[in-house]
């Protein structure tokens, strides 16, 4: 477990195309599609009824499209400039190496199911590509250099990996997690609050 941190709040980025497609993205750069920009300007009124004073935080996201884009709806709200945020190569979404762009049920048939075996795929590396157990170390030197309040845009998989370090999650349970894109979660003091922007009119 890792204790102490400040506290964040993390977004997972809004829906893409290949998201729908049910196709691999990793770190391939895939825009936002239209539900997926709605659900990032939803996501961001609804960071508006928690955080009155956005200058407590630092803003950063992946330097990926999709979580640019999502963080953009962010900056909006808050009437900030689309300058207002670092990029941070740590918070990319993990490599799947030569299955990006592939599509989840070929992987599947391939012999590779998380939902049958969760254990095999936090350790599956693929080729060309990076583990769950890989991504543990860049994950744990972000999470070393909060050093302030953050407000943060990243990806689903790398915010398994994120709460399996910050609450000492074993493999299956990490892989088990949730990553939605109409909610995004807070930790702080030691606990984890999620807020939901579902039912906000976007």
């Amino acid at each position: 477990m890792i204790k102490d941190l400040p506290p964040f709040y993390y977004f997972r980025h809004g829906e893409t195309a290949w998201n729908k497609e049910r196709r691999i993205q990793g770190q391939i750069d895939v825009p936002l599609n239209a539900t997926g920009h709605m659900q990032a300007e939803a996501m961001a009124k609804r960071l508006l009824q928690e955080v009155s004073d956005p200058s407590e935080y630092r803003f950063v996201c992946s330097p990926l499209e999709r979580t640019r884009q999502t963080m953009g709806y962010v900056l909006k709200a808050f009437g900030l400039p689309d300058d207002h945020t670092d990029t941070d190569d740590r918070l990319k979404e993990l490599a799947y190496g030569v299955w990006e762009g592939e599509m989840w049920p070929d992987l599947n048939a391939a012999g590779v199911v998380p939902e049958k075996d969760p254990e095999a795929f936090h350790a599956w590396r693929p080729e060309k590509g990076e583990s769950y157990v890989d991504a543990r170390e860049r994950a744990r030197d972000w999470l070393s250099s909060l050093d302030r309040p953050h407000i943060v845009v990243g990806h689903g998989a790398l915010s398994r990996v994120i709460r399996g370090l910050i609450f000492g999650l074993e493999p299956r349970d990490i892989i088990q997690l949730k990553v939605p894109q109409t909610r995004f979660f807070r930790i702080a003091d030691g606990g984890l609050d999620w807020f939901d922007a579902a039912d906000l009119d976007a």
